[in-house]
């Protein structure tokens, strides 16, 4: 037995373990659902915390509500469980913020939302701000009940500034309210209470109202009361133009309860409705003007004045109406139930009866119009029972007499789609498809409506006589309703047109700017055309066909009109046609006796007017933006024509007579720049004009004389122009011409004439003598050139040809460019018939370089050349801007087959001495190996650059240019995928003189290392810029930039400057940015720049540092801007102009004119091209607090200036003011001080700014005052004293140091001078300015004495020998001489020497530096 214990035990455990087991689980859930208890405990504490906080502000911030509202809070403070404070906070739409406060205190207790209890304690704000009105996105309805199961109550609301700006309210007021709100299952309290504060801008806007509805209670009240006066808050926001007053009062409780809403509208009554409430059912009766308010289509509907008597039931959120409301338009019967808990209809049925059908549509018409409708379901997706019946029913022609329609109709989110089953006895006013009228129709299809639109495409149309698919779209919004038929109308008859037939097909679409159109495309054939006019000018019957929008207004409207006639082809159109007849179209045609136009159309069909246009129709003139009116005249046309040529303007009336006789052309008027024209010509019978047109005007004279040579058309041609200028694009300017020709159009023509010209520019061509003779007849003859002139650079071109019918000979010799070219042989040129071929020609160069040619002419152009040591130059007269220099030796090959076609090219050169000339420099030659070919499936290019025998630079380049179908050859080679490199080593001035501005200049060493990609018109470029040691020259103010370093990289399009510094005298440059390559886009570069005390000029005139920032900005279609701020810590400037002595003038010299013409030899340089930084627009702000140092015209002074300069490099304009520190004035050998000293820029104008100065010095016992004021351009100058004395007391004792009293004869000669100078036109700083004129000497002054050399008051008159020879005689009214010789070695270095005076002579060296 003591074994079987432990067995015992062992039983025992598994027997009490299993009886703990469910406890164990118990425990276990127990802690379990205690552990989540707690970590949700923590969770809420911890969103209490400030990181919490931080968290709920997020979430909030990121979330969007579905009409795009969003909540902005800057920071939450206090608990998020009971009181707290949310700061910044703000409510957003999709367009941005549209109220804001800066704090808002809230109490609340958010856990009872758990229980359907929405408990705020109260929510407040000082000051909130309505900024603008929210704009919302449109949200579909979702069906959420109108009144949710939820208790609300929230003890307190108030606001002590509500601002509404002036964008909400018309001007910014200020407003304050409170109020409180309890909302239970049957309990309903609200008490508001707005008003605007007088003080803050505000009308007088109130709104008050309390309501307090407690069945248990037996508790009722309600008041309202709401005054909105115009140009308040309320009338602004709600669109309103008078004052809106409205006030609800009763009395009673929730048994029994009676009222009254008495509302008006400005003067007039709105509302007068008596309300009454019996224990939850309320009942409204009396009468509305709603349309005096309210606008849209169911003002109409609603009549003048509406009745109204509605009974409402409400109990546990739902209502049971019934009633109805009338006007004279419309009765409406109104029953069923509203579940306001739920957004749901409870068999809610309408019963309309129209009793005036135009106001649902000013075209309606209609007899016993009825319907019923019974909506159940969902307030978004309701089904729609319905009935309807009319009588008659009629729109536009078309009357329906016994309709009958049903079915259930479906609400979409967007539409109510409603079947249709209907019968109708009759339906008259149809077309001829129709045959008039049908009778016994079914309707069987759908329509659709949507924002007062009906419309269907698959009503089914049957009949006795027809079987089709219509296609119907109302709009009741603007009373317009059409239908189309889609099929096949035959012998359409358009009245004083013709008869066609029609095919369509059309279908309903959806139209671009909303609602809905049919579109279709209409097919039409003419059979018979009754009006002669549109049958000549097409040649017969015709075949069209168009695209056809029929929309909502009325209006037909066709595009990709498509038209085939005898004589007329249309390619392209569009137009419309209104409902009262008026057509508008425009096309474009090819007519086979007008060719390509373009066609206006408008009017009626009966009586069309016609504008016919054309871009660019050339004509031989440039004729461009043609427009030629075209209207009906007796026996044909009229046309008034009108455009511009490159010789200006041209204006013609013209009358085509068509209809009998020959066709004649009668020029009543025209008009060529003030040339006039007229004439008239017939055409013959043998197919030739005859008549005559006479031209005169703006000195020119002349006619045209047509007539005919059998079959062939001949004209005598005699014209005499002298001093002819004409406007346009050719800048032609005749100074004397004669031609004499006669013409006749033989198959080989006949050609006689003499053509001479003198003095004439046309384009960039100035021929100062020109002659042609031309003796061609039967295919045989002489002709006879010479020209000379100018074209950016001078030539002269003189031919002789010998002409046969097989064979052209001509010698061809002149020069250009200083460069002479001759033919060695006779060129040889054979007529084919489809061109020309010039046979190998020589073409001698001089200096053994020469040139030889051959090619062929025609529709297309080949041309084969191999050059032996061209010089370069003579590119220079074809592209005047280049400056190109160097000699090329190789072949250059082009072949183009026709315009449109891709050409061939192919060259292969050797440039030895490569340069190009600029105003600052000539950039180092360098010697180029090229060769390259383009074709149409691809080109290629390589080139090498060397100097002194060195390989200095490589560029690779190849192209694939795009198939024929991808526009035209110049687009296809623009857009050819691009690739290849460049590698550059050399001096940076070669670089640099192909894009640089002519005054400027760059040298040194520079480096280059690119390879390029994606399209010529776009490239995209992967590399680097290195350049070290380099300078940078302005020629026109002496900048001067070295040690510059340049690092750059290419980064797609664009050069990215990395990084470029420059020392500039003792400052220095720094500057990063980038220039685009995209040539499309003008260079777009944005380049900024920081100096510090660099120096930006410095010459003999100006010197000038400067420490800021500038920027280098130029954007696509915009011109470069050129802005930032500078201070300048000095600057010196020395103005040129000593005084206003004038320059002398010598009257009474005749001179006598060169006889004979203007010799042009052939010799001179190219003009100097342009560059990309020619015009800049500059916003520049400078600000010097002192150091502007300004010298010259006796001036020695310091200023300030704080300006900013604006406008262009061209014509700058500035702002802001000079003003002067210190400095004296010289004036007539004594020392001014300067008391006063202001330059303004009234008129922006920066060369001609307006100065004051006043200055003074004491001479004796007086102190005399100068006065400078005025223009700089016209300075007046004034003198005052103390003690005052009269003008010429002043000026004696300012020139001699003494009274006029003691003054001898020269000094009083002196001084008359100087008194009429300072009485003439304009003063200025020099009195004896008109003396020096008179004299014509260079220099004239009056010295003060001086006792050191014996010498008293004197005159010193000084004469330039030579440029750097300057001799001055001085002498006195003492017997004083003394003469000096100043010998100017460098511009700062001197040799002086002087004799007389005392009886002595000296010889010294000066030494000048401004500093």
């Amino acid at each position: 037995m003591a074994d079987e214990t432990p067995f015992a035990d062992e039983g025992a455990a598994p027997a009490k373990a299993s009886r703990s087991w469910p406890l164990t689980i118990l425990r276990w859930i127990g802690l379990t659902l205690l552990g989540l208890v707690l970590l949700f405990a923590l969770f809420l504490v911890g969103l209490n915390s400030d990181a919490g906080r931080r968290f709920v502000v997020t979430q909030i911030e990121k979330y969007e509500f579905e009409n795009g509202m969003k909540i902005g809070i800057g920071r939450l403070d206090g608990s998020l469980y009971g009181q707290m404070i949310i700061r910044n906070f703000t409510l957003s739409d999709p367009k941005g913020v549209f109220l804001a406060s800066p704090e808002v205190r809230v109490d609340w207790r958010p856990i009872r939302y758990f229980a359907n209890h929405v408990d705020v304690r109260s929510a407040t704000a000082a000051t909130m701000t309505m900024r603008k009105l929210p704009e919302f996105k449109v949200v579909p309805d979702t069906g959420e009940p109108l009144l949710p199961d939820l208790d609300i109550d929230v003890g307190l609301v108030r606001v002590d500034r509500l601002v509404f700006e002036s964008s909400v309210a018309g001007e910014r007021q200020v407003a304050k309210l409170n109020g409180k709100i309890a909302i239970a299952d049957r309990r309903a309290q609200v008490t508001a209470n707005a008003e605007t504060i007088a003080g803050g801008g505000g009308q007088g806007d109130a709104l008050k109202l309390v309501l307090d509805a407690v069945p248990e209670a037996n508790r009722l009240a309600v008041k309202l009361d709401v005054t909105a006066p115009e140009g308040g808050v309320l009338a602004a926001m709600g669109g309103f133009k008078e004052t809106l007053t409205a006030k609800l009062d009763g009395r009673g409780d929730w048994k029994t309860w009676n009222g009254n809403l008495t509302a008006n509208f400005g003067a007039a009554p709105l509302a007068r409705v008596a309300l009454t409430g019996r224990e939850g059912t309320f009942a409204a009766k009396g009468t509305a003007q709603a349309p005096r308010l309210l606008a849209g289509p169911m003002t109409e509907i609603l009549g003048t004045e509406t009745a109204i008597d509605l009974t409402a039931r409400l109990q546990e959120r739902k209502a049971a109406i019934d009633g109805r409301l009338s006007s004279d338009a419309a009765r409406l019967g109104i029953s069923g139930g509203i579940d306001l808990g739920n957004s749901r209809y409870e068999g809610l049925k309408l019963a309309a009866n129209i009793l005036r059908p135009s106001a649902i549509a000013p075209a309606v018409r209609a007899n016993g119009l009825r319907a019923t409708a019974t909506l159940d379901g969902a307030f978004a997706l309701p089904t729609v029972d319905y009935r309807a019946d009319a009588n008659s029913l009629a729109f536009n022609d078309i009357v329906v007499e016994g309709l009958s329609l049903a079915g259930k109709a479906r609400v979409d989110a967007d539409q109510i789609v409603i079947p249709v089953a209907g019968r109708a006895a009759r339906i008259r006013g149809l077309d001829t498809v129709a045959g008039g009228m049908l009778v016994q129709v079914r309707l069987d299809g759908d329509l659709a409506y949507s924002n007062g639109r009906i419309l269907s495409d698959n009503l089914r149309l049957r009949s006795p006589r027809i079987d089709a698919k219509a296609i119907i779209i109302a709009d009741l919004n603007k009373g317009f309703y059409t239908g189309a038929i889609d099929g096949r109308i035959n012998d359409y008859r358009i009245e004083s047109v013709g008869i066609f037939d029609i095919d369509t097909d059309a279908d309903l679409k959806t139209a671009p700017r909303g609602g809905f159109e049919i579109v279709g495309r209409v097919r039409a054939r003419s059979t018979k055309l009754f009006n002669s006019g549109v049958r000549d000018f097409l040649g017969g019957n015709a075949t069209a066909s168009s695209d056809v929008r029929y929309g909502t207004d009325g209006m037909i409207r066709f595009a990709n009109l498509r038209m085939s006639a005898p004589r007329l082809r249309v390619t392209g159109g569009q137009g419309s046609y209104a409902p009262d007849g008026q057509i508008k179209l425009t096309a474009r045609a090819n007519s086979t006796d007008y060719g390509p136009v373009g066609v206006q159309l408008a009017g009626t069909i009966s009586d069309p007017r016609a504008v016919a246009t054309a871009a660019r129709p050339g004509l031989g003139i440039g004729l461009a933006n043609l427009v030629a009116k075209i209207n009906g005249a007796k026996n044909g046309y009229r046309l008034a024509a009108t455009g511009d040529t490159d010789y200006g303007p041209l204006s013609a009336d013209v009358v085509l007579l068509t209809a009998s006789g020959p066709l004649t052309i009668d020029v009543e008027r025209g008009d060529l720049s003030g040339i006039g024209f007229n004439g008239r010509l017939v055409k013959s019978d043998a197919g030739p004009f005859v008549g005559q047109l006479n031209a005169s005007g703006q000195g020119l004279g002349g006619l045209v004389r047509l007539s005919a040579a059998g079959q062939y058309q001949a004209a005598a041609i005699n014209v005499r122009a002298n001093d002819v200028v004409l406007p346009g694009a050719a800048k032609l300017a005749v100074g004397s011409a004669i031609v004499d020709a006669d013409v006749t159009l033989y198959d080989t023509p006949h050609i006689v004439a003499d053509i001479q010209i003198a003095d004439t520019q046309i384009r960039d061509y100035d021929i100062a003598v020109g002659r042609v003779k031309i003796d061609y007849r039967g295919g045989t003859g002489k002709a006879q050139a010479l020209v000379e002139g100018t074209s950016g650079v001078p030539f002269r071109i003189a031919a002789n040809a010998d002409l046969q019918p097989k064979l052209w000979r001509a010698a061809v010799q002149g020069r250009a460019t200083g460069i002479n070219f001759r033919t060695t042989t006779p060129a040889r040129i054979i007529l084919g018939a489809d061109g020309y071929e010039l046979l190998p020609t020589n073409i001698n160069l001089g200096r053994g370089s020469s040139a030889r040619i051959a090619g062929r002419f025609g529709d297309g152009i080949m041309i084969q050349s191999r050059l032996e040591r061209v010089n370069m130059a003579i590119l220079n007269a074809v592209y005047p801007d280049m400056g190109l220099g160097g000699r090329a030796t190789g072949s250059l090959d082009f072949e183009q087959a026709n315009s449109d076609s891709f050409p061939r090219a192919d060259a292969r050169l050797t440039i030895t001495g490569f340069t190009r000339t600029t105003a600052a420099s000539v950039s180092q030659p360098v010697d180029v190996n090229f060769a390259g070919k383009l074709l149409a499936d691809g080109g290629e290019l390589r080139a090498v650059m060397r100097k002194r025998g060195s390989v200095i630079g490589r560029l690779q380049a190849s192209l694939r240019p795009l198939g024929a179908g991808a526009g035209t050859w110049t687009e296809r080679l623009m857009a050819a995928p691009l690739g290849g490199g460049i590698r550059y080593n050399g001096p940076a001035d070669t670089l640099y003189s192909f894009f640089g501005p002519a005054t400027q200049h760059v040298s040194g060493p520079i480096a280059v290392a690119a390879d390029f990609s994606c399209s010529v018109s776009d490239p995209c470029l992967q590399g680097v810029v290195r350049g070290i040691d380099m300078v940078y020259e302005n020629q026109t103010y002496g900048t001067r930039l070295t040690n510059m370093v340049v690092n750059g990289r290419f980064t797609g399009n664009r050069l990215e400057i990395e990084q470029l510094t420059a020392t500039a005298g003792d400052g220095t440059v720094q500057a990063k940015g980038y220039v685009s390559l995209a040539s499309a886009d003008g260079y777009p570069m944005n380049i900024s720049a920081t100096l510090d005390n660099a120096r930006l000029a410095k010459s003999e005139n100006i010197a000038a540092r400067a420490t800021g920032n500038l920027t280098l900005e130029k954007v696509a279609g915009q011109t470069a801007l050129l802005s930032g701020s500078l201070r300048l810590p000095e600057t010196r400037y020395r103005i040129i102009r000593e005084g206003a002595a004038q320059v002398p003038v010598l009257t009474g010299v005749r001179r006598k004119p060169p006889a004979g013409r203007q010799r042009i030899s052939g010799d001179g340089l190219a003009a100097v091209g342009g560059s990309l930084f020619d015009l800049i627009r500059l916003d520049i702000a400078l600000k010097a607090p002192d150091e502007i140092y300004v010298s010259g015209m006796g001036l020695e002074s310091e200023w300030k200036a704080d300006v900013v300069l604006r406008g262009t490099t061209q014509d700058p304009r500035v702002t802001g003011e000079i003003e002067l520190v210190r400095g004296t004035l010289g004036f007539a050998g004594r020392s001014f001080e300067l008391q006063e000293g202001r330059v303004t820029f009234p008129t922006g104008e920066a060369f001609d700014p307006a100065i004051r100065l006043l200055a003074s010095d004491t001479i004796e016992t007086v102190t005399v005052s100068i006065s400078v004021t005025g223009r700089a351009s016209n300075p007046q100058i004034s003198f005052s004293s103390v003690p005052g004395l009269p003008q010429d007391e002043i000026v004696s004792r300012i020139l001699f140091g003494d009274s006029i009293t003691t003054l001898s004869p020269l000094q009083a000669v002196q001084l008359a001078s100087s008194l009429n100078t300072l009485s003439g036109t304009g003063g200025g700083l020099s009195p004896l300015g008109s003396l020096q004129s008179a004299t014509g000497i260079d220099r004239l002054r009056v010295l003060g004495p001086d006792d050191t050399v014996g010498r008293g008051a004197a005159l010193a008159a000084g004469q330039y020998i030579t440029k750097d020879i300057y001799l001055e005689v001085i002498t006195d009214a003492r017997g004083y001489t003394a003469t000096q010789l100043e010998i100017s070695l460098t511009p700062a270095l001197s040799l002086l020497s002087q004799a007389g005076g005392s009886g002595g002579s000296n010889l010294s060296i000066r030494y000048r530096k401004d500093y």
